[in-house]
Order: structure tokens, then C-alpha cells, then sequence
């Protein structure tokens, strides 16, 4: 957290765009690239091995008064343990965060609901939002309608969840990676404070295809509670369908998926997929050939998951010396990796 915007410029290269995002009243996290120069460099151990570092200017009268009596920014970040959401009540705080920190600043007004920051960039000049929290949720999106109101409970990793009314979708704020009890309670306490807020009744609930998701065994709880049907949702359908709407292009698209897994409706994990067609209507085009995984779920998401991949994708295709035109795939500089397209 920086003073001033002379204060970013110190450490960082910022446009007239950066600056408008970085100054305005949302006060997100901008991420800068760093200065190529040999100037002034935070410590070493803050965004090590990075391109870019995350600024943003004080959003309230306490950060006016920190950042007035120190005289120079102040490296910080949320008050949660890894995988944990954020610790906003203080006995909670007190328990949890006593072994990494040496002293807490507490209020005499009991903070209502937690929300992490907002993480943005500028790209061609525009402002990307990154993660959409304080400043921005829950302030609606417009999409194309529903007639029933619907909540949609996000996915596994990163979650965030919907709420809407006709026309207007009220995305949450960011909740985190829902690894543990504390992040699901999180996600119940956000939801039942946005159908408060805004007065919402859902008619419909959406989850991910996935049946072990915590997001999904949620949603099918919240259902069954509530009385209500449930809409399960292709994980890499739902991000190009997330776009399509952004947009407000009714298509037809061409959407590529590249970021991750995501159960399929075949029983098997998919990954690298192609669609065509509309929203709700996608039919899955292509897709990079699948490949064994030992360990399920853990080399998904650690560096041990590497050797395998990279053992996979060496070398030509089993059986297949020269590029075969059945299947669309290519070698890529000096004909060390291969990809593989599979298509209908």
C-alpha cells in the first residue's frame, strides 16, 4: 500500500490508465509491471521472481493515518492462513493468526462481513478486473435475463458465487478455495447475506458437474432444503458461457478452454476442450487427447504433477512417426512435443 502514485512510480511503470484505475474510488490492487531500471526495489522477498508488483492507495481513514506516520508504502496482506478465508472477527483472529503475527490493530466497530480486496490491470488501456471483490461486489452484471431467479454456487478453486434477478446477476465476492469447514461457511454466510440484501428468493440451483466439489454437495444440501431443482453445469461450458455474457454476444462462438480440469458428462476429467454454438447450447468441438494421471487430484494442482505431463507430451504419438491429418496434430519447434486434437 502506497501514500501517493509518486510513491508507485518509485518502484514501478505506470500508464494514464493504471493511474485512473489505480486512483479511483473502488481502490482495487493494481498489478504494475516493475521498473527496468536500477532504481529502488522493495525487499527481496516481496514478489520474488515476479514481473509485476500488486499496488494499491489507502481506502480508509486508518490506512490515511498508517501511511502518514510511516512516510512510505507498507507491504501487506490478508489476515487468513493459506487456503482459509479471512480472519474478520477478533477472537477468531486472535486464534488463528497468533503464530504468524506479533500484534493485532483492532476496532471498537465489529466489522459486518468479510471481503478481500479487489485485484485489477490495465490492458490497452481498459481496466480487467482479476478478482472482483471490495469495490466492485456486489454490484450487479447485466445479462440477457431469466425469468427464475437463480443461484449458482461457483466452482472448487477460487470460488465466488451468483445470485440473479431478470436481467441482473449479483456476483459475490471472491471466497476462496474451498479446501476446508471455514471457507464452506464462508460461502454459506455470503450467501444467505446477498438473498438478504437484495431480497432474493432462488427458484433454481446451479453447480458444477462435479459430484465431490464442495460447491456441488452445498448446492445439492441447499436444494433439498429449500425445496428446489438443481442445474448441473459442464466446468469448461460454464467459463465460456461466463464469457459469451460478459460480452453480450448472443453468438454463435468458437470458445476455447484451457484452464484445467473439469469433469465431463462422460465420467472422465476434461481438459484443453473447443466448442461451438451458443450459450447452453454448446457442443464440444475438439479437445487435447486425454492421458493417464497417477494420484487423482494431487498432481492436478502441485509441481510433482509435471514429470508426468511432460512424459506424456515428449516424443511422437504412440505408433505415429509423421503427422497424422485424421487427428490435427502438430509438432511443435524441433519435434520434441507433440499435441493432439481429438475430433468427432
Amino acid at each position: 500500500m502506497a501514500g501517493h502514485t509518486d510513491d508507485v512510480r518509485r518502484f514501478c511503470q505506470v500508464s494514464q490508465a493504471e493511474e485512473q484505475l489505480l486512483t479511483s474510488a473502488r481502490r482495487p490492487v493494481v498489478l504494475f509491471e516493475k521498473r527496468a531500471d536500477d532504481g529502488p526495489a522493495p525487499a527481496e522477498t516481496v514478489a520474488p521472481g515476479m514481473a509485476a508488483y500488486g499496488f494499491f492507495l489507502p481506502y480508509t481513514p486508518l490506512h490515511h493515518l498508517l501511511l502518514r506516520d510511516c512516510g512510505r508504502p507498507l507491504v501487506m496482506t490478508s489476515g487468513n492462513l493459506s487456503d482459509e478465508p479471512i480472519a474478520y472477527r477478533d477472537d477468531d483472529a486472535f486464534e488463528r493468526l497468533a503464530g504468524i503475527a506479533d500484534g493485532f490493530l483492532i476496532h471498537d466497530r465489529p466489522i459486518h462481513i468479510r471481503v478481500d480486496d479487489s485485484v485489477a490491470r490495465a490492458f490497452r488501456e481498459q481496466p480487467y478486473p482479476l478478482r472482483r471483490a471490495r469495490g466492485y461486489a456486489p454490484l450487479p452484471v447485466t445479462f440477457a435475463g431469466s425469468a427464475t431467479q437463480i443461484l449458482a454456487v461457483g466452482g472448487h478453486l477460487k470460488n465466488t458465487f451468483c445470485l440473479t434477478r431478470g436481467s441482473r446477476a449479483f456476483l459475490s465476492h471472491h471466497i476462496g478455495d474451498l479446501e476446508n469447514l471455514q471457507t464452506l461457511r464462508s460461502l454459506r454466510e455470503g450467501v444467505a447475506h446477498l438473498r438478504e440484501l437484495f431480497a432474493l428468493q432462488p427458484g433454481l440451483v446451479a453447480h458444477d458437474l462435479h459430484p465431490d466439489y464442495l460447491s456441488t454437495r452445498f448446492a445439492r444440501e441447499y436444494a433439498t432444503a429449500q425445496g428446489l431443482p438443481t442445474l448441473a453445469v459442464q466446468h469448461h461450458e460454464a467459463h465460456i458461457a461466463a464469457v459469451v455474457a460478459d460480452a453480450g454476444y448472443p453468438g454463435p462462438v468458437v470458445g476455447v478452454a484451457f484452464d484445467g480440469a473439469g469433469y465431463g458428462p462422460d465420467g472422465t476429467i476434461w481438459g484443453g476442450e473447443i466448442f461451438v454454438g451458443t450459450a447452453g447450447r454448446l457442443t464440444r468441438a475438439a479437445h487435447l487427447a486425454p492421458f493417464p494421471l497417477p494420484g487423482a487430484t494431487p498432481p492436478c494442482v502441485s509441481p510433482g504433477g509435471w514429470p508426468s505431463c511432460c512424459s506424456t507430451w515428449c516424443g511422437p504419438p504412440p505408433g505415429r512417426t509423421t503427422p497424422g491429418s485424421s487427428s490435427g496434430w502438430q509438432p511443435l519447434p524441433n519435434g520434441t512435443l507433440w499435441a493432439e486434437f481429438l475430433t468427432p
